[in-house]
């Protein structure tokens, strides 16, 4: 039940951004929100389809491929995003933290793996290795663009959207990573705090790409 109405909050909030983030593009006719528009819309629907089974069946989805697809649309609607922010010189530039994030975003991937492997699930390997991919091009550009920043302080309107990505995917493997330690629909379960601190995060994407327009 408690993640049922958690996962409505964060539906909600989704829906409120995505709506804002609509009327942002329309009044600036700013064409790069189109990519914030489809990042939300993106995001939406996987957790339209997550709320609607926890409502109909009482459980988390037994297929995750369905709502993951649209989450790795988000992924890459918020790549692109900050692609078309960064100038070629920043996305030439390398990443000092770029092996630690590897060995981050890798490391976790296979604890994933084997959790699943003991567990005798085998539908997350693809995901898995699919999530990984996408967090640590996330991560990579973010930190990149954060040094970028250091250096060229002309970039510094993008600091909030570099650093709040960089929170969002931290916030994601927070969630996964305490949903395959804990278990439980409580309080008591981590899982429940990080998914509404996902759902927090979400709503500054939309002042932070507001800010990163000025750069």
């Amino acid at each position: 039940m408690i993640e049922t109405i958690e996962n409505g909050i964060q539906l909600a909030l989704i829906a409120v951004c995505l709506t804002l983030a609509a009327l942002y593009v329309v009044r600036e006719k700013n064409l790069k929100g189109g990519l914030l528009i489809l990042f939300y819309s993106s995001y939406l629907l996987g957790d339209l389809y997550w709320l609607l089974y926890l409502l109909f069946y009482g459980d988390t989805p037994v297929i995750f491929y369905i709502p993951d697809l649209s989450w790795y649309a988000a992924y890459v609607f918020l790549y692109l995003m900050l692609q078309r922010f960064s100038p070629k010189e920043e996305r030439e530039a390398s990443c000092p933290l770029a092996g630690l994030v590897l060995l981050f975003t890798c490391g976790n991937g296979i604890y994933y793996i084997a959790w699943y492997i003991v567990n005798g699930s085998s539908g997350g390997y693809i995901s898995t290795v699919i999530s990984t991919i996408m967090m640590s091009f996330l991560m990579i550009h973010s930190i990149r663009g954060l040094f970028f920043i250091r250096s060229h302080p002309e970039a510094l309107p993008r600091r909030m959207l570099y650093a709040i990505t960089l929170v969002f995917c931290i916030i994601e493997y927070c969630a996964w990573t305490s949903s395959c330690i804990w278990d439980g629909d409580t309080l008591a379960n981590p899982y429940i705090w990080f998914d509404g601190m996902l759902a927090l995060s979400l709503v500054f994407f939309l002042p932070a790409f507001r800010k990163a327009v000025k750069a």
